[in-house]
């Protein structure tokens, strides 16, 4: 008995640890817009040049030769960098059974404040590709028309399935992005 309550025990504080983790649980929709903000904050012992001049680095490391890259500005004075890409999301098995991929752009500003770091992904747009309509041209959807609770709750069956799939692989993506941007900052933690 004490090994199934201890077993039970490590695994609610896994749990509770996993979802501490996550700072993207939902999709918030600003002024009618998917936009998903997060604060990082940074150690005091690092200056604003510090902080931007490891901000800078990680996004060359990351972006600068992502073949998937669509742009990426970094803006010295302001300390910022803007990046424009896209990735392809494996989304999770619906209930025929059929995993779809979907590619996902987005652009996301990082900005190096005087506590922290302000990161701001927007513009999420997405192209099924495996979709039987998309000859040439795959068609591309918005996150406000696909990722938002409106958008999931107007639709059933497979269409509500691929909506809820979409949102969870963009939400782990995001979670992703943000703690890889996140350690830079804890080098020596």
């Amino acid at each position: 008995m004490k090994k199934i309550i201890f077993t039970a025990l490590i695994f609610a504080s896994i749990l509770i640890q996993v979802k501490a983790q996550s700072v993207f649980t939902t999709v918030p929709v600003v002024n009618g817009k998917v936009v998903f903000q997060q604060f990082i904050h940074i150690d005091q012992e690092f200056s604003n040049d510090q902080r931007y001049a490891l901000l800078y680095k990680w996004g060359k490391d990351n972006y600068a030769r992502n073949p998937l890259l669509s742009g990426i500005r970094f803006d010295d004075k302001a300390r910022t960098i803007t990046v424009s890409s896209k990735i392809e999301l494996l989304l999770p098995q619906n209930s025929n059974g059929v995993r779809e991929k979907v590619i996902m752009n987005y652009r996301f500003d990082a900005t190096i404040t005087n506590t922290g770091c302000m990161l701001v992904v927007r513009d999420v747009t997405y192209q099924n590709s495996q979709s039987p309509n998309s000859s040439f041209f795959p068609k591309t959807f918005t996150a406000e028309e696909t990722i938002t609770p409106a958008a999931i709750s107007a639709v059933s069956g497979l269409d509500k399935e691929f909506r809820t799939n979409t949102q969870k692989s963009t939400l782990f993506y995001l979670n992703e992005l943000y703690d890889d941007l996140s350690k830079i900052f804890n080098l020596g933690k």
